[in-house]
């Protein structure tokens, strides 16, 4: 690890105001940039990946022509890192990736804070693009209840009042440093919701990248290291408390959650820029509860179809290995 950015970062951490919390915090931080061989320990879970990647597609008697996505992987892994690339096409083409930018927000925010820490709403956060009045000014809620609101619903609202614990700016820091010692070396992030700059007034090239291939690396990461991701990101419908009063049901902006019974879990990301996004994480060989199947799409043109492709192909795939074909 590079000394000059961890020392950047402990003295970032460790001078940003927080309120409740911030010794907490600041021992979490100094915890992570100290641990030993933290990174090669993340990288042995990943690299097998990139080591796979480069193989070819094998033949499939599915058809993949018909798949608009530009850019797509469905790849196996478990937590002996038997990993194995079933499909892929322009694996590292560097595109927006929407609101799939809130995985890495979410990875933040469970390595650093506190899950009962409270977060007031601002009118700024209100204010995000694409908000989905699910929050209000001066609503006060956990962290670990704002968590599924962004995750779920996707809110722009809730992921920005998550980086305001320690300051937007400082968030995106961590994004980034989180993002290098993961090895996503094709990904950067200028905001934590995913949103285009337009929304934003920001600068036209400042667009949140990534690679299918590094968000397969980082969900991977999130199921096998953060359990809870799973959980919620499995979850159809969330019922919505404020102040422990029910408010209405969220519902989850991955439609093929429940409808197709393999798929359990997923997030989705789409603007304008980004075309439609998707990540799912699949479970294929029931009989198998350490192996997991993730799909993800970038700039498509009907990502619940293409999945469904890819979906049908992986099957058959899993199929011809379970049955000793290969």
């Amino acid at each position: 690890m590079n000394k000059k950015i961890s020392l950047f970062l402990v003295s970032l951490l460790v001078s940003l105001p927080f309120w409740l919390g911030v010794n907490l915090l600041q021992t979490k931080a100094e915890n992570f940039l100290s641990a030993k061989n933290s990174a090669t320990i993340l990288n042995a879970q990943i690299n097998p990946i990139d080591q796979k990647i480069s193989t070819s597609t094998p033949e499939i008697s599915c058809s993949l022509d018909n798949i608009s996505a530009e850019s797509f992987l469905v790849v196996s892994v478990n937590e002996q890192d038997n990993d194995k690339v079933l499909f892929e096409k322009n694996f590292s083409n560097e595109l927006p990736l929407a609101s799939i930018t809130k995985l890495m927000t979410y990875l933040v925010v469970s390595e650093f804070y506190r899950n009962e820490q409270d977060i007031v709403i601002t009118k700024e956060a209100t204010q995000q693009a694409n908000t989905l009045n699910a929050l209000l000014e001066g609503d006060t809620l956990k962290v670990s209840e704002l968590i599924p609101i962004m995750l779920i619903e996707s809110s722009n609202d809730a992921a920005f009042a998550l980086t305001k614990v320690i300051g937007e700016a400082g968030f995106i820091d961590l994004m980034n440093f989180r993002a290098k010692e993961l090895g996503l070396s094709n990904t950067y992030f200028y905001n934590p919701t995913g949103v285009d700059p337009e929304a934003r007034n920001m600068p036209q090239d400042q667009i949140n990248y990534s690679t299918v291939h590094d968000i397969a690396k980082l969900t991977k990461n999130l199921i096998f290291n953060h359990p809870e991701f799973l959980k919620i990101v499995s979850q159809k419908e969330y019922p919505l408390y404020k102040e422990g009063k029910f408010v209405s049901t969220l519902k989850s902006t991955n439609k093929l959650l429940g409808e197709v019974p393999e798929i359990v879990g997923g997030k989705t990301g789409t603007t304008d820029r980004a075309g439609e996004c998707l990540m799912v994480i699949m479970k294929l060989d029931p009989a198998n509860n350490d192996n997991y199947t993730i799909g993800v799409i970038l700039n498509s043109k009907d990502r619940f179809n293409d999945m469904k492709t890819l979906l049908n192909c992986a099957k058959e795939e899993v199929s011809k290995t379970t049955n000793g074909v290969n």
